[in-house]
């Protein structure tokens, strides 16, 4: 992996939502950038003295007044970057933590790649909490993404004046996939940083029961409110795109088949069903943006049928 040194006019851009603590990865991004915008989304007054702490870090802190979802905060945070100066700009999660030579190591990817005549948009670790997001190569070397998640993306200015920024009213969830698939279309595909890693916590682990069980031993469950986004914009991305039709299929069998699981372990099982149905028919309706209160305060209700792990 290269040198931990900064990377000239390199910013990083941290969202968080009512975060337990200052970010780890704060301090360990903090040698590698030019400088780091933490975009609290909406986490409310009740956070006031940990985002204190976090800009007595040397962070800058954006603070959205209501939860906006994970496109606007992105945005907020890049578009505030790009103002400063910013060639590049690398987005994480509150939960992400990465190791010395991280943004370097992306942008050396990005750098080998126009090197050799190869287009190239954003750029994305190799691994994500240990799941490859690698594809095919060229030979050249440039490894090209296969699906490409938004923490640990390191994203060219140039890049975001010819795509554009992230879709707002996704609100959540393949907010990523959206805009990766606008990269590609744009002839500015994502490649990765060939053996770079980011450990990151999926959901949370749970042990599951009964026949299932037997089968499926443990499972990452996300918190019930995202099934519905999922559902939703797996609907929404799917028609919006029609030229990765193929890809996109593909992707929907296997969330289909998750959220199946997610429903058998949800309690009330009733509940899930109607967000997961409210998600297809608003997908189907284009009605995007923030779920209703209303189902909200259904998804609230719902817990799972299984022990954390």
């Amino acid at each position: 992996m290269t040198s931990g040194a900064p990377s000239a006019d390199v910013w990083g851009v941290v969202t968080v939502h009512r975060p337990a603590q200052v970010p780890q990865l704060l301090g360990d991004l903090a040698p590698q950038v030019t400088g780091i915008i933490v975009v609290d989304d909406g986490s409310g007054a009740e956070f006031d003295v940990i985002r204190a702490d976090i800009a007595s870090t040397g962070a800058q802190v954006i603070t959205l007044e209501s939860n906006r979802g994970i496109g606007a905060a992105l945005n907020h945070g890049i578009r505030c970057a790009i103002e400063h100066g910013a060639s590049a700009v690398v987005t994480f999660d509150q939960d992400s933590t990465i190791a010395p030579g991280f943004v370097a190591a992306l942008g050396a990817a990005h750098e080998h790649a126009r090197a050799h005549g190869v287009p190239a948009g954003p750029v994305v670790p190799e691994f994500f909490a240990d799941v490859s997001q690698a594809g095919s190569s060229t030979p050249q070397g440039v490894v090209h993404a296969a699906h490409a998640i938004q923490s640990g993306m390191y994203l060219p200015s140039e890049v975001l004046e010819q795509v554009g920024l992230m879709d707002e009213a996704l609100f959540i969830d393949l907010v990523d996939t959206d805009f990766e698939i606008r990269c590609l279309d744009a002839d500015l595909p994502c490649i990765v940083a060939p053996g770079l890693r980011l450990p990151h916590r999926l959901g949370a682990r749970y042990r599951v029961p009964g026949p299932l069980g037997a089968v499926l031993p443990t499972l990452t469950l996300s918190t019930p409110f995202r099934y519905y986004y999922r559902a939703r914009n797996r609907i929404v991305v799917g028609r919006r795109h029609p030229r990765h039709r193929a890809r996109l299929r593909r992707d929907a069998r296997a969330d289909y088949a998750y959220f199946l699981i997610a429903w058998m372990l949800a309690r009330p099982r009733s509940t899930m069903r109607k967000l997961l149905i409210a998600g297809f028919r608003d997908g189907r309706a284009e009605r995007l943006g923030r779920m209703s209160p209303e189902l909200a305060a259904d998804a609230a209700r719902v817990t799972w049928r299984a022990r954390p792990v």
